[in-house]
């Protein structure tokens, strides 16, 4: 399976759609469409933000294989090693982490906003 059919089969498993893939990465919707019809694959620039919106390790994406658990366990350790000594900066980074790859970007998005109307 190539990674642009491991991408497709990821969106029908989640329900998700290839608009939404659009708008989270920034990937336009032609591009996508192109890696269907064409058989074709992202570019590796986008390969780390695809498998953010489809909650799926990078090495997932290029290889089918899953990373073992314990790297996995480790890396999430070291996450939480990283978050700040404030309890709502801390907070808020606990519950981010929580939400879809879809609501972070949502949340993102949101903030970019609120900030640039300042």
């Amino acid at each position: 399976m190539t990674i642009s059919q491991r991408i497709f089969a990821l969106l029908r498993e989640k329900k998700l759609s290839q608009k939404e893939l659009s708008e989270y990465t920034g990937i336009s919707p032609a591009a996508i469409s192109s890696w269907k019809s064409k058989g074709t694959n992202p570019s590796s620039d986008k390969i780390v933000k695809i498998s953010e919106f489809l909650d799926v390790d990078v090495c997932y994406l290029l290889t089918g294989e899953y990373q073992p658990a314990s790297n996995l366990q480790i890396a999430e350790e070291s996450e939480y090693h990283a978050f700040p000594s404030d309890p709502d900066e801390h907070l808020l980074l606990q519950l981010f982490h929580k939400l879809s790859p879809m609501d972070k970007g949502r949340i993102i998005g949101q903030l970019e906003q609120k900030l640039a109307e300042k």
